[in-house]
């Protein structure tokens, strides 16, 4: 699938991308089995290496490992993520965005994402950063994925300023697409469906000790 083609799957109906690392890491199978069957076309992967963000969670090797037709969203919440970019190309990778407050050469990081022709390119943002820090490099992004919770918030979410921030993004570039990501439950998807993103984030919330199929009706039946 090209690029553009996995732009317009995106754009075609609100979308969920939904971790499994909740799910039972030793049966990961099962897990893209229901995902396959419930009308999810995403599988979101958080890559954290201990720095930004306090946890440690999965590399390029076991985005690789994991073998899908959905399309493998990767999100890098690591240091110099411009150095892992080919490795999660090769490992399969359909969008990748990373933190820019911590990319020092923003610029050139996209760039080594746009030498992957067919990788959706994005930029993720903490609760705390203006959009204007990445206005000028909206013509090499595809996507700005905006997060509802910060590095060291613990449970506490910032979902009430996101919508402003949609808004001024999209006066900015109306073809961009958004994500948000973090404080995504039951109790805030019809908060987050009003502000009409392009995609959502969910893993805990999915496969907690209920239902999965049923969650994952539930988010797609309020985001739609």
């Amino acid at each position: 699938m090209t690029r553009a083609e996995k732009i317009d799957l995106i754009r075609s109906r609100p979308q969920l991308s939904v971790a499994t690392l909740s799910y039972d890491m030793g049966n990961q199978a099962a897990a893209l089995q229901i995902l396959q069957k419930n009308d999810v076309n995403l599988l979101h992967f958080d890559v954290m290496d201990g720095n930004i963000w306090p946890n440690i969670t999965v590399g390029s090797p076991f985005v690789g490992g994991l073998k899908t037709e959905l399309l493998k969203d990767v999100h890098l919440l690591i240091n110099k993520p411009k150095q892992h970019i080919d490795a999660f190309a090769k490992a399969g990778a359909d969008l990748i965005s990373f933190s820019a407050e911590y990319t020092a050469h923003i610029d050139d990081t996209l760039a080594r994402i746009s030498g992957h022709q067919d990788i959706v390119r994005g930029v993720s943002l903490n609760p705390g950063t203006s959009v204007s820090f990445i206005k000028k490099y909206l013509d090499q992004i595809d996507y700005v994925l905006l997060l509802g919770v910060g590095p060291y918030s613990g449970k506490e979410t910032f979902l009430d300023d996101l919508p402003v921030k949609i808004e001024t993004l999209l006066s900015w570039k109306p073809e961009l697409l958004i994500c948000i990501d973090g404080g995504v439950n039951k109790d805030t998807i019809p908060q987050i469906a009003a502000m009409k993103p392009h995609f959502v984030v969910s893993g805990s919330a999915i496969f907690n000790n209920e239902d999965p199929v049923k969650n994952l009706k539930f988010f797609n039946d309020t985001l739609a």
